[in-house]
């Protein structure tokens, strides 16, 4: 860093590939071994740009990102490993997240989904039997009898 305050991010750049991104590659090969070979050159380009992103967030917070290498490479990992992406949401929606939109869906024996929100059918709590009065039809033939229109009635 120059007396100005400014960053020589060049200079930075050469500084983390000289002292840490052999360390972060090293330990993102020993991480993500188990890991299918189709995604584990993805899940170790992460890694190191997630290393690379702290080192970066270190140094604009004034810290010395090199005392800080092992605790962020630990921490790059557990980003990856648990499906975080720098630039955002992993392309695979969590479905259990409320922000998907989806609704839960009960297979039965044979594979079948049914949904299990309220409005199913199945639940006995709700009368879905059409009771004397509630069929549409004599609704609208009512409305016209008084000399309203259906728009007018639900507005």
């Amino acid at each position: 860093m120059s007396t100005t305050g400014q960053i020589d991010w060049i200079a930075e750049h050469d500084r983390f590939l000289a002292l840490a991104y052999q360390r972060a590659e090293r330990a993102a090969r020993r991480a993500f071994k188990p890991w299918h070979e189709r995604k584990r050159d993805d899940a170790i380009a992460e890694m190191i740009g997630k290393v690379w992103a702290t080192w970066v967030y270190n140094l604009e917070k004034g810290k010395d990102p090199v005392a800080l290498l092992g605790p962020n490479i630990q921490f790059a990992i557990l980003w990856v490993r648990y499906d975080r992406k720098i630039a955002g949401r992993g392309r695979n929606p969590d479905v259990y997240d409320y922000r998907a939109g989806m609704k839960r869906q009960i297979l039965s024996g044979q594979g079948k989904a049914s949904p299990t929100d309220r409005s199913n059918p199945d639940n006995s709590w709700i009368d879905w039997g059409l009771s004397r009065g509630d069929d549409p039809a004599e609704t609208v033939a009512a409305l016209e009898g008084a000399g309203m229109t259906w728009a007018a009635y639900a507005a």
